[in-house]
């Protein structure tokens, strides 16, 4: 099947963008990892004590690492909530703790835990959803891997808990200038990103949840 023109041009971003992460230093990804978990932690530091719950992901190398982050969260006290690829693009979600078993996904190239697989409308509502991707433009649209788990799952997230924020989590140059890449009605976009320097809201000067 022929791709469209609009298809192919996200498609040579996300090869430049793939290739970029691998030209990483392991010390530079290093630094990312423990300075983007800085920043999550301060966000986290002025929120309600009783939303607890926070849903991460289990990162792969050359991603912005998310391994440190997970043990922080867990240590300050968070539920940890990771995704579990399902069948039709679609997501559950499964408790992460320290030393987990965890087994190859069959539908993904990551890594998953075992245990007991819920629905987001299971759990205690999201104080934070920490959504994974290769950038997010200055109007909040995200580029991500291509798949679509994450576009499904916002965009029952957006209806069923409208208060949760979404937030990319990104190496510093992977926030780039509005029009890019293309998005679409089916695209949902980020009210901003972690970085290793900052949070940067999608919208300036309008404060993120």
């Amino acid at each position: 099947m022929t791709r469209s023109g609009k298809l192919l041009e996200k498609e040579d971003l996300r090869r430049t963008l793939r290739t970029a992460r691998t030209e990483l230093s392991e010390t530079g990804r290093e630094a990312a990892a423990a300075d983007l978990t800085g920043q999550v932690l301060r966000y986290l530091g002025a929120s309600d004590r009783r939303e607890r719950v926070v849903a991460a992901y289990l990162s792969a190398a050359p991603e912005p690492g998310t391994h440190r982050l997970l043990a922080s969260l867990h240590g300050a006290g968070y539920n940890v909530v990771v995704p579990i690829c399902e069948p039709r693009y679609q997501l559950s979600w499964s408790r992460w703790l320290p030393g987990i078993d965890l087994v190859k996904s069959v539908r993904a190239p990551l890594l998953e835990p075992v245990g007991a697989r819920h629905t987001f409308g299971e759990l205690d509502p999201f104080r934070l959803v920490l959504v994974p991707g290769l950038a997010m433009d200055d109007a909040g649209n995200r580029l991500g891997q291509g798949g679509g788990y994450y576009d499904r799952f916002l965009a029952k997230l957006r209806t069923a808990q409208p208060a949760a924020p979404a937030i990319g989590y990104l190496y510093e140059h992977e926030v780039v200038p509005a029009g890019t890449f293309q998005s679409t009605e089916l695209d949902m976009p980020l009210e901003g990103a972690f970085v290793p320097s900052g949070l940067l809201a999608a919208a300036p000067g309008q404060p993120i949840r």
